[in-house]
């Protein structure tokens, strides 16, 4: 996990992660484990890279740990699965964040969704809001390999009429990520209409407020690839924004709100986001994976989980055979300083991973 949780780095996505993943070993735990087996929790800081071989080496070969759970990075399951390749171990890693859906790994399973699960439906969503609107789209990611795939996937899925891309800094020594500015004057400069940020990091909402903030975001859609209740929190007045989630915590329904009281007991719980859902059921799955192959450990785990169904607060989550999930996804859409608020929900969504 990564622990570089200042300065709008990483949290408070590591915080959510967190959060989910003590809740369901809490409730677990209650029942009396996996199998007879108690879930513990072995916590790393991979110092926002993907971890190093010996970081990998130490939690399998010296903590016996039956799972990994990967970090912040889209290109940690990537890296993480090199790893178990020279130490020549077959060890689940889940990923809970959204990524690029280009990867498909003998051991990374997804939580959560891809950008071809995403995108298109906030277009959807936006071509039944059209009434004669013209899109002028621009997308802006980070220069990561992760971040470039996301790009040239964008490039291709808005089509010819996209007005320019940007492959923004991210936080390394010396850079200043957050810094929007420049990147939105372009925008505004080229009358592009819509705003498409894949930047994957919490600070990607400075994007618009910075926008609100030279006067330029009247006229424009900033559609986010990923956005939680705290960003929201951190929209100034003026600025909106529509995104495409697995999960939003003021969802009406009575198991999300379950969900969401469940949470909000444990401690650090206050805030409830779609980290913390899909860290939830990372474990969820993994359990169930083990009943399923009547084992707890890594390798009965990694059968199990092949083509596996779990049943979540939104829906049905079942993993294809690339280890990617088909998936309930939410439509939602956010105003200064408020919540994000369900526009529409997707009940079936498949994973798109190209690989």
């Amino acid at each position: 996990m990564d622990a570089q949780g200042v300065d709008e780095l990483a949290e408070p996505y590591v915080s959510q992660m967190r959060l989910g993943l003590e809740l369901a070993a809490t409730e677990i735990n209650t029942m009396g484990g996996i199998l007879g087996r108690l879930v513990e929790f072995v916590y790393r800081d991979d110092g926002g890279s993907p971890p190093s071989q010996a970081a990998v080496t130490a939690l399998v070969a010296e903590e016996g740990c039956e799972a990994i759970v990967s970090g912040f990075l889209m290109a940690s399951p990537r890296m993480i699965t090199v790893r178990l390749n020279a130490l020549d171990a077959s060890v689940p890693v889940l990923h809970g964040l959204w990524t690029d859906g280009s990867y498909c790994g003998p051991f990374a399973k997804h939580l959560g969704p891809t950008a071809r699960q995403i995108v298109p439906s906030i277009r959807a969503y936006l071509g039944d809001l059209d009434d004669g609107f013209r899109a002028r789209p621009f997308s802006i990611s980070n220069w990561t390999p992760s971040g470039r795939s996301v790009s040239e996937y964008l490039y291709g899925a808005l089509g010819g009429a996209h007005t320019g891309d940007a492959l923004v800094t991210t936080p390394v020594l010396g850079n200043h990520p957050g810094e929007y500015r420049a990147v939105m004057r372009w925008a505004h400069e080229v009358e592009s209409n819509i705003i498409w940020n894949a930047d994957p990091r919490p600070y990607a909402v400075n994007a618009v407020n910075q926008a609100v903030e030279l006067g330029i975001a009247e006229g424009k859609i900033f559609a986010h690839l990923d956005f939680s209740e705290w960003q929201a929190s951190q929209l100034v007045p003026g600025a909106s924004i529509v995104t495409c989630v697995p999960f939003v915590a003021s969802d009406p329904s009575p198991a999300v709100q379950d969900f969401v009281a469940r949470a909000n007991a444990m401690p650090g719980g206050e805030l409830v986001t779609h980290v913390a859902f899909t860290h939830y059921n990372s474990l969820m799955a993994l359990k169930a994976a083990m009943e399923r192959s009547g084992e707890a450990s890594a390798e009965a785990a990694l059968a199990g989980l092949d083509g596996l169904t779990i049943e979540t607060v939104t829906g049905p989550l079942i993993f294809d055979g690339a280890g990617y999930p088909t998936m309930p996804l939410f439509v939602a859409t956010a105003e200064g300083g408020g919540q994000l608020q369900v526009v529409q929900k997707i009940d079936r969504i498949e994973s798109g991973a190209t690989c």
